[in-house]
């Protein structure tokens, strides 16, 4: 049943089938022609979906259940539950399960950008099988954006509309997109980047196949986004400059639904704002400590870091190689952990990560980095994705704190040893949490540092991502329910953080659109660091750092207080008083 259900909830997103590799060119494979739906008809077949579901979960007794059993009955009581709370919120409640914000249409994730970095990066071409089946996702782009413009208009009726910023940086976006010529377009030069690599395709067969994709780009695909650009266009006269959700006739509840969502606890947007504030003023005080360890004026902690991240020393000196030499030494980073990660694993070492550099057409509203897994199937390693736009912006003491978050020991390895877990329903291997993932990533920050992988200068950077992910607890709340404008938020977060402007305009940005997210990281985090505290103290001599690992990594992404559940019963079997029969270790 567990899979049964797991099944239907994938059968209805083609574009995360193959996100994930399992039968994409397989005998299996009926989806990777076919996109995900984007209208409100998509919501109604989930929430159809959710309340089936939970039904049938609830058929079961939990008395007679027991172990992972239990776990996965509990797990999915949880998931199914909390969606159906999102589904009170008709018009702003997102199916994604990292984006799940109020606006479809947004410059950060929004579905018009999405599709194209879906398309160029995820549809894999490995023959003519997969060639026409990236035809026929190029022939449904009208309909995907079709489906777009029906759901921001079911959300303007009911008076949801994005702040007027995020529609400008959406025109922007559709601009850039519209005026490549189709020879330059990222739907067409990817595609013959991925045929040459394939090495399966004469010259003839990619020109043919190239100009196939072309003559759709040309009919199909840039007409729909004109129409796109149209409407949002007009959609633009209507909007306003608040950015909060709080504007929202329900905000102050859909917003208290999104931080249940994102960070899996019951914590109130007081509570969040409230620990936000008392951990950057520590993480303040440590850093003055770092500061002054390494004989630097410590008054002004954010003043101090902006500083040193405009230091010229610090940076890399222009030059036509200075992208690539980013990307070398960003890998060389991930593979000298690689190698270290046996001294506190007992997992293997990811067999491959790559570094690679974002698409330029995604460069000016994305993060600075982001992890990708690798496939389900094993065809594509775990990446790491470097936002490189504007390499005067890359400082070096920075660079190791956001390789062992977004790669090793941090995201990459985190979903690469999710894969892993035999005997897991699929729901379990596929489906993530951000609090458990994002507290996983910021922890492995603290790990390097433990494992001795950082000097000074690097642990300097750490703190300031800390402290960095402490201050997004204090925005994100403030935004959304404290009535901050935009322009507050990015002056706390500079001067807190010391980061450059731009990367704080696009993080508060991001915020905006994806509210809650941002305090799933810094909640996460606070609960791994307990539990290990608690473990540590419990266990005594008999605590093992390395089964500490595995038990947070065993059992897959969890909400953290079934994260608790799973660690209490660690705790209780290696104390001798009890064994329910989890597989820890």
């Amino acid at each position: 049943a567990v899979e049964r259900l797991g099944l239907h909830l994938l059968l209805n997103d083609p574009e995360l089938l193959t996100g994930m590799g399992l039968i994409d060119n397989s005998l299996l494979d009926f989806h990777s022609g076919s996109l995900t739906d984007s209208s409100p008809r998509y919501m109604k077949q989930l929430r159809k979906l959710d309340r089936e579901g939970l039904a049938l979960i609830q058929r079961y007794d939990p008395e007679k259940l027991s172990g992972e059993k239990k776990l996965t009955y509990d797990l999915m009581c949880w998931y199914y539950e909390q969606n159906l709370r999102g589904h009170r919120f008709e018009y702003h409640w997102m199916a994604n399960p990292v984006f799940m914000g109020p606006y479809p249409i947004n410059h950060v994730f929004g579905v018009q950008i999405d599709l194209i970095n879906f398309l160029c990066t995820e549809h894999k071409i490995r023959g003519r099988f997969s060639l026409r089946r990236y035809l026929q996702r190029l022939q449904l782009v009208r309909w995907k954006l079709s489906g777009l413009q029906e759901s921001q208009q079911a959300r303007l009726n009911e008076g949801i509309l994005p702040p007027r910023f995020v529609l400008e940086k959406s025109l922007l976006q559709i601009d850039d997109f519209l005026a490549r010529p189709v020879d330059e377009n990222p739907l067409y030069t990817s595609l013959q980047l991925r045929m040459a690599e394939t090495g399966r395709f004469s010259e003839r067969a990619q020109k043919r196949w190239g100009e196939r994709a072309q003559a759709i780009i040309e009919t199909e695909v840039l007409p729909a986004y004109r129409d796109l650009r149209i409407y949002i266009s007009d959609l633009l006269a209507l909007a306003g400059d608040d950015d909060g959700v709080w504007r929202f006739s329900d905000g102050r509840e859909y917003y208290a639904c999104l931080l249940r969502n994102h960070t899996t606890t019951d914590l109130t947007a007081e509570e969040v704002y409230q620990i936000g504030v008392s951990e950057v003023s520590r993480l303040e005080g440590e850093i003055r400590n770092a500061l002054e360890t390494m004989g630097l004026p410590s008054d002004d902690p954010g003043a101090e870091l902006q500083a040193l991240m405009t230091a010229q020393e610090h940076h890399y000196p222009p030059s036509e190689t200075r992208r690539e030499q980013i990307l070398a030494d960003y890998q060389s980073i991930l593979d000298e952990v690689n190698r270290r990660l046996p001294e506190w694993f007992n997992q293997e070492p990811v067999k491959e990560v790559l570094v690679k550099r974002l698409p330029e057409f995604k460069e000016p509203d994305s993060p600075v980095a982001y992890a990708q897994g690798p496939a389900m199937d094993g065809s594509r390693p775990g990446i790491m994705w470097i936002n490189l736009r504007d390499p005067d912006n890359v400082y070096r003491w920075g660079m190791r704190t956001l390789a062992y978050h977004e790669g090793l020991p941090g995201h990459i390895y985190q979903m690469a040893q999710a894969q892993k877990i035999k005997g897991l329903p699929t729901f379990r291997r596929a489906f993530t949490f951000n609090a458990y993932t994002e507290g996983w990533a910021l922890y492995a920050e603290r790990l390097a540092w433990e494992m001795g992988l950082e000097d000074p200068a690097s642990n300097l950077g750490r703190l300031q991502a800390l402290l960095w992910r402490a201050v997004r607890l204090v925005v994100d709340t403030g935004i959304h329910t404290r009535q901050w404008t935009r322009e507050e938020a990015i002056t706390y977060m500079a001067d807190k953080t010391g980061l450059p402007e731009r990367d704080v305009t696009t993080e508060v940005e991001r915020y905006i659109v994806m509210p809650g997210q941002a305090c799933a990281y810094y909640l996460g985090y606070l609960k791994i660091l307990a539990l290990r505290k608690k473990a540590e103290s419990m266990l005594g001599s008999a605590f093992d750092l390395k089964a500490f690992h595995n038990v947070i990594l065993n059992h897959g992404s969890l909400p953290l207080s079934l994260l608790e559940t799973v660690m209490n019963a660690y705790m209780d079997r290696v104390a001798g008083l009890r064994d329910i029969g989890f597989v820890s270790e």
